[in-house]
């Protein structure tokens, strides 16, 4: 009878550090889904950002097409206007293919371990963020020609479009 006062001792420290162990596990998977949606989040801040930049291609490209048709341009100037161009289509089709390739949060986590979709998330991330590079550059570049005065057209120098 002395060892039922020490037994159950040992049954209440073993159920309360079996306790301290199961809210440990509870918060640490809070923090984990916590900082999944908060690099997701940011990820999709990224996409935000780029997506209104999308329809600045579309009226790039339209400009270069119409400078294209209305023909005079210099031959210099004409392969400028390809170039900018075909630079819009890529970065248009990078970010084409970024929206196609993203998985939804939930997706990921019944497909993978915690720490394989913070990889996925950080990826995503860096991918977006050079999707985003690459349109601001050929948006810049593109604007530059079209706006640039330095062209010839029909044998004349330095006129407005």
């Amino acid at each position: 009878m002395k060892a039922l006062p020490y037994l159950f001792f040992l049954l209440l420290l073993t159920a309360c550090g079996n306790a301290d162990q199961d809210a440990a596990e509870t918060a640490q998977e809070q923090a984990t889904v916590a900082a999944q949606e908060a690099a997701y989040k940011a990820m999709m801040d990224g996409h935000d950002r780029v997506m209104p930049m999308m329809g600045r291609i579309t009226q790039a490209q339209r400009t270069i097409t119409e400078q294209l048709s209305a023909g005079g341009v210099s031959d210099d100037y004409r392969e400028l206007l390809l170039a900018a161009n075909e630079q819009l289509e890529d970065a248009n089709d990078g970010m084409m293919n970024w929206m196609n390739r993203i998985r939804p949060l939930d997706e990921l986590r019944e497909e993978n371990e915690a720490d394989e979709v913070m990889d996925y998330i950080r990826e995503q991330t860096r991918s977006i963020a050079d999707v985003e590079a690459d349109i601001t550059s050929s948006l810049a570049n593109a604007n530059e020609i079209i706006q640039g005065d330095n062209h010839v057209h029909d044998g004349t120098e330095d006129h407005e479009h």
